[in-house]
Parts: C-alpha cells; sequence; structure tokens
C-alpha cells in the first residue's frame, strides 16, 4: 500500500472512531437530557395531584382553587394513581391498571422520590406525607416525542457520519496527492538519472520544511555519487592516459638493449632512463591512488596544527630545494596561536600544502618563496608567493583541471595532478581557496582556514 493511500486510510479511519465516540456522546446526553426534562414534568404533576387529592380538608376554598385548575389542565395523557399505607388505590385516573409496579411503591416510601421505566412507559412516584396518612403518588406516561426526536437524531448522525467519511476521503486523497507530488517527482527524477549528467542533482521547489532538508540531504549524496563516479571513470582514462607514456619508453629500452649485444656504458643508460621512467611511473601512479580516493578518507579528521604540517613540509622539500629557498612569516600572536590548530586529514592536508609549496619552488626560478601566516576575522589565512613564471588568465581557469599542464612549463617535470589534488582536498577540508597570478611576476595562493 502506497503511503498516500495509508494516510487516507488511517486519517479515516481515526475521523471514523472520533466521530462514533462523538455521537454517542451526543446520543446519550441527549437521551439523558430529554428524560430529565419528562421526568420533572412528570414530578410537577405528582405534586399537583397530591395536593389536589389530600389538601382539600386543610386549605380554604380560594386557596384550594388554583390547584384544582392546575389539575384539570394536566395532560390526560399523564395517568395519576395514589396509593395508601395498604398499597390499595385511594386515587386512580387509569383503568384496568398493571398491578407489577406495586413492589416499587415500598422503594418510593424508603426514596422519598423515585424515577424508573418499563418498556415504553415512565414512571415518577412521590411519597406524600399527610394528616390523613402516608401516601404514594404515582405518575406514568409515554413520550412518542423523546422517541422520534432520538430516531431523528440517530439519522441526523449516521448521514453525517456518511457524509463526512465521504469528504473526509476525498479531501484526504487529494491532500496527500498534494502533499507528496514533491516524493513523486522525486522519483520520476531519480528513475531518470544519469550518471553521465552534470551535475548530478534534483531539483525542487523550496517548501522551508522536512522535505526540503531531504531533498538538500539526497543532493549532497548524489554529489557524492557523482564525484566518486567520476573519480573512478576518470581513474582508466588518467592511468591509461598517463602511463601510457612511460611504459612505451620502459618497453622501447629494453626491446632496444636485448636486439644486441650492448656495452656496460649503454647498459647503464638505458637502465638509467628505465629507473627515471619507473619512478615517474610510481610518482603517477601515487597520484592517481590519491587522487582516487579522496571522498574515501577525507572523513577520518582529527585536530591538526598546520604551522607543523608546513615546517613538515618545508622540511621534505630541503632534500630537493634549499631551506633559504622559503621564507616562514608567523604574523600571529601568542594568544592567537589557537587559530593554527584545524580540524582535518592530517594526511591529505600534508599533501595539499606538500603540492602548492613545491609548485611554488619548481616555478620560481631560485627565488624565494613566501609563507605568511596571518590572523583574518578570527581565521587562519595561509599565503604562498612565489615570483616565478606566472599563471596566463587561460592557464588559470583550467587549473583544476587533473593533468592539465601549461605549455610554458612543458619542459619541467609532472604530471599535471598535484594542484588537481590540493584543490580537490581544500574543497573537502571546506577550506576557501584563491589563486591570484600575473604573467612573469609570480603567483600567490591564498587559503583561508
Amino acid at each position: 500500500m502506497k503511503i498516500r493511500h495509508k494516510l487516507t486510510f488511517v486519517s479515516s479511519a481515526l475521523f471514523g472512531v472520533v466521530f462514533i465516540i462523538a455521537a454517542v456522546v451526543i446520543y446519550w446526553s441527549f437521551d439523558k437530557s430529554s428524560k430529565h426534562i419528562f421526568y420533572g414534568e412528570l414530578a410537577r404533576t405528582a405534586k399537583i395531584a397530591g395536593m389536589f387529592y389530600l389538601e382539600e380538608d386543610e386549605l380554604t376554598k380560594a386557596q384550594y382553587q388554583p390547584i384544582a385548575d392546575a389539575f384539570y389542565n394536566l395532560s390526560p395523557d399523564q395517568k395519576i394513581s395514589i396509593y395508601d399505607e395498604e398499597d390499595s388505590t385511594a386515587f386512580d385516573t387509569e383503568e384496568n391498571k398493571s398491578k407489577t409496579i406495586i413492589p416499587r411503591l415500598d422503594e418510593i416510601r424508603q426514596r422519598g422520590i423515585l424515577n424508573f421505566k418499563r418498556g415504553q412507559d415512565y414512571y415518577h412516584g412521590l411519597f406524600y406525607e399527610d394528616n390523613q396518612g402516608d401516601f404514594v403518588v404515582l405518575v406514568k406516561a409515554q413520550n412518542p416525542l423523546i422517541q422520534s426526536q432520538l430516531q431523528n437524531l440517530s439519522l441526523i448522525l449516521l448521514l453525517s457520519f456518511f457524509l463526512g467519511m465521504t469528504l473526509l476521503i476525498m479531501l484526504t486523497s487529494w491532500l496527500s496527492k498534494l502533499a507528496y507530488s514533491p516524493i513523486r517527482n522525486t522519483i520520476k527524477q531519480v528513475n531518470a538519472l544519469d550518471l553521465n549528467q552534470k551535475p548530478l542533482k534534483l531539483t525542487y521547489t523550496p517548501t522551508k520544511d522536512e522535505l526540503e532538508e531531504l531533498f538538500q540531504a539526497f543532493n549532497v549524496l548524489l554529489k557524492e555519487i557523482e564525484q566518486t563516479y567520476e573519480q573512478q571513470k576518470n581513474f582508466v582514462d588518467y592511468a591509461s592516459h598517463e602511463l601510457k607514456t612511460p611504459l612505451a619508453s620502459i618497453i622501447n629500452y629494453s626491446e632496444l638493449s636485448l636486439q644486441r649485444e650492448r656495452n656496460v656504458e649503454e647498459y647503464k643508460e638505458t637502465a638509467k632512463v628505465v629507473l627515471q621512467e619507473s619512478e615517474r611511473l610510481q610518482g603517477i601512479l601515487k597520484n592517481l591512488l590519491t587522487f582516487s580516493s579522496l571522498n574515501r578518507v577525507v572523513h577520518q579528521k582529527n585536530k591538526v596544527r598546520i604551522d607543523e604540517l608546513i615546517w613538515d613540509v618545508i622540511e621534505q622539500l630541503s632534500k630537493k630545494y634549499t631551506t633559504e629557498r622559503f621564507q616562514v612569516n608567523l604574523n600571529i600572536q601568542p594568544e592567537d596561536f589557537k587559530i593554527l590548530g584545524f580540524k582535518g586529514n592530517e594526511t591529505l592536508l600534508a599533501i595539499a600544502l606538500f603540492n602548492l609549496i613545491e609548485n611554488a619552488a619548481k616555478f620560481s626560478e631560485e627565488k624565494p618563496v613566501e609563507i605568511n601566516f596571518k590572523k583574518e576575522e578570527n581565521h587562519l589565512k595561509i599565503e604562498i608567493i612565489d615570483q616565478g613564471v606566472g599563471i596566463s588568465s587561460a592557464d588559470l581557469k583550467n587549473i583544476a583541471q587533473p593533468f592539465y599542464r601549461s605549455s610554458k612549463v612543458s619542459n619541467l617535470e609532472g604530471s599535471g595532478l598535484g594542484v588537481s589534488i590540493a584543490l580537490r582536498v581544500l574543497e573537502l577540508h571546506e577550506i576557501d581557496f584563491h589563486i591570484k597570478s600575473e604573467e612573469n611576476k609570480g603567483t600567490k595562493v591564498e587559503l583561508r582556514f
């Protein structure tokens, strides 16, 4: 059963139960109220009848006359019986009366007043003490109006129930269809999703409710799926693209060395080329594996010190470049050192910083690389500034593209993956980055943690 059908069924069932309970309460309250009013009329009749029959000898004619008028104006449908202490009938307006109510006369004497019903007959009993003795006044009557009103009320409630249920089912079905239209639209979009389309996301109308939060969460998931799929797809493309050259070089030199006998120097030269290409191949594979596993390992975060990572990177680069090539300026007061701490994946952050600083050193043509630590709006800002060849505006647009290399630096070794990996790591850590560059003047990379 679909959710909207469940919603219609459950809401209708709840309405039905609530309506039935309300109908029972209304019916019971009306029945009780009607009987209370009718018993009140019977009680008035019993008092008038008792006074009419028993008070004549104690009142003057003027005092008695209103009682007599009231008695003669009583409804003829109300049957009056008066019993003495011996349960004998002292007065009666009903002929052929059943004697089955006589056993309740003692109960009336004990209680003083008693209302009860037998079949369609309503009874009111009144214990009346007089100077002539103790009597019981019993008034009997039927009230077809109550029965008619109860029947009409039952019919009204029944019709209201069926009409209300019909309208509720129709309205609930329409509302549930309206409420779940975004979900149906989402299902259609999901069924039509293609992993090759970009961007891989759902479109929805902002509703400022839980549905919008669901769509946002789903789009975040789709973005991760898109990135993972893209990385997996590109891994094969990148591998075939980049591994082809060093593998071909290794194979060619190996074949040449096997074609004829060569002297030691020639073998050494071949081995040297094979070693260089193998190291290049190793570096490419390392970068490819790093690039393909970014999404998986980025969630493994802990507290790291950015300044310590920078010093570790400089120490690693000092094997290739002199330490004097790197000028570190820590423009942060000791009391603000807490901003140097950052929660992230230490390995990935180290790779990103290494790639950015190495690029600055590689393209700075023996000129120093400046690394500035600053505090900006209570956040850490790092500037990596070189005085190298710079990047043209055309190349700057493609700098994040894997394996993209400017023609100006084609003579320098590299795979074109370093900056891509670094920028992707920064993006996954939500670190703002901005690159400014001018040709032949240098490049400045700004990182804001």
